[in-house]
């Protein structure tokens, strides 16, 4: 999950928009935790693409596919440290020990969120409603099956402890 911010309203939508559409998981909320914020500005005739640490400029008219390559150029290469292994939200996978494994959507989802809200937990409802949106009921059974396949996933794959717990409706990732 990754913050998009512009210093034009329609541009940051138009682009989420499109990103939506390619599975990109990001907001536009800045009251939502993220991994990092990724800034679009227009300088002239050019649109500077980048973060903090990291910026492209690239020549207008564009594509959206020429922004979502300069995204990934400039951005597939991040990393989040946890408990040894290796965090890579854009490329929604996890590395432990010279092994790699992708995260399918559901289980990117929750790994990322138990993630980011490690220090405070995630509520289950919400974690629910944020994978199954569509869904009127919610059904802690459906929920609990996927974070134990998740941690069956990545024991299996990398050899890697996803170890969360539950208190009180919300679930923690346990991070060293």
């Amino acid at each position: 999950m990754f913050l998009l911010d512009s210093n034009d309203d329609r541009l940051v939508k138009s682009i989420s928009s499109a990103l939506q559409q390619k599975n990109f998981f990001h907001t536009l909320d800045l009251d939502k935790k993220h991994f990092f914020s990724l800034n679009f500005n227009i300088i002239k005739n050019e649109m500077e693409i980048g973060s903090s640490h990291k910026k492209k400029k690239i020549s207008l008219p564009t594509s959206i596919n020429t922004i979502i390559s300069t995204i990934n150029n400039l951005f597939i290469d991040y990393e989040i440290e946890v408990n040894g292994a290796k965090f890579f939200p854009l490329r929604q996978s996890l590395e432990f020990k010279n092994k790699q494994t992708y995260l399918g959507n559901i289980h990117f989802i929750i790994f990322s969120n138990l993630l980011l809200n490690h220090d405070t937990g995630s509520n289950k409802v919400e974690l629910y409603k944020s994978i199954w949106p569509l869904d009127k009921e919610y059904q802690v059974n459906k929920l609990d099956t996927h974070l134990t396949n998740l941690k069956k996933h990545l024991k299996e794959k990398l050899n890697f402890n996803f170890i969360f717990s539950t208190n009180l409706g919300s679930i923690y990732f346990s991070i060293n």
